[in-house]
């Protein structure tokens, strides 16, 4: 508290802070507390929009080097996402592009995990997730897998698009003062666990997305980058229940033992 107090006051004075600036402040704080519900979280926005939030990520993240790396969690995770079976689709609704996500969990000697668990969750072509959408089932575009013995995982998603952070509030006002966009690059947010291993919270980025270079939250690091290979209807690795064009991506995800 004394450092954040001294660092506080020290701002005031740089910046020559007056009664107005204070007083639009205290507005944006009032603002941000009465949009803050269990679907948004503005004072969390400001920190991910601030940049916060991925530096705490990184002052926590002492895994060995050879771990994924690890992102924001974000705002629209959901508990009690399903259980799914191998190679099941997390789309309740027919929905975007097929996206065919496959890969292993991996330690970082390379050995193979089995039954480690991988919650996903992403939006969907409309720019929402499922929890900001009420017209979207309950448990669409979310799901939880099990990887099999030989630590392989598979399941069909949807080719996520770029989309908005919600910038109807204080923290879009600050971005548009700035001159700041409120863009997120296409991505799906994986939590990968395992018994005996430390978790990680992480996102996997297309490659081909707008913004990654800009992320209004800053969470895009280059080895969460992944080719997303667009495929055609008649190929012959087409996954069950996909009739037109689809996607495939390739991701490894790598665990560290507790410390």
């Amino acid at each position: 508290m004394q450092a954040l107090v001294m660092s506080l006051l020290t701002f005031a004075r740089e910046v020559r802070l007056t009664p107005d600036e204070w007083a639009r402040a205290m507005n944006a704080l009032a603002e941000s507390g009465s949009l803050t519900s269990q679907d948004r979280q503005e004072f969390i926005l400001w920190s991910d929009v601030l940049g916060l939030s991925m530096v705490v990520d990184a002052l926590d993240d002492t895994r060995d080097p050879a771990a994924t790396e690890s992102t924001v969690e974000g705002p629209f995770r959901a508990s009690g996402s399903p259980v799914r079976s191998y190679g099941e689709s997390i789309s309740e609704q027919p929905v975007g592009v097929p996206l065919w996500m496959y890969g292993r969990v991996l330690d970082v000697e390379g050995d193979v995990i089995p039954a480690a668990e991988l919650d996903v969750w992403q939006n969907g072509p409309n720019r929402l997730y499922a929890v900001q959408d009420p017209e979207s089932p309950e448990h669409h575009l979310r799901g939880r897998f099990r990887t099999r013995p030989d630590g392989s995982y598979a399941l069909l998603a949807v080719r996520p698009t770029a989309y908005t952070i919600p910038d109807d509030g204080p923290v879009g006002a600050m971005l548009r003062a700035t001159g700041r966009h409120p863009w997120r690059p296409a991505h799906v947010h994986v939590a990968v666990s395992a018994q005996g291993y430390r978790p990680v919270v992480t996102h996997i980025f297309d490659s081909d997305s707008e913004f990654l270079d800009s992320d209004a939250v800053f969470a895009v690091k280059p080895s969460l980058i992944k080719t997303f290979v667009t495929r055609d209807p008649s190929d012959p690795e087409r996954p069950v229940g996909v009739e037109h064009a689809w996607a495939s991506v390739e991701v490894d995800f790598v665990l560290d033992r507790p410390l």
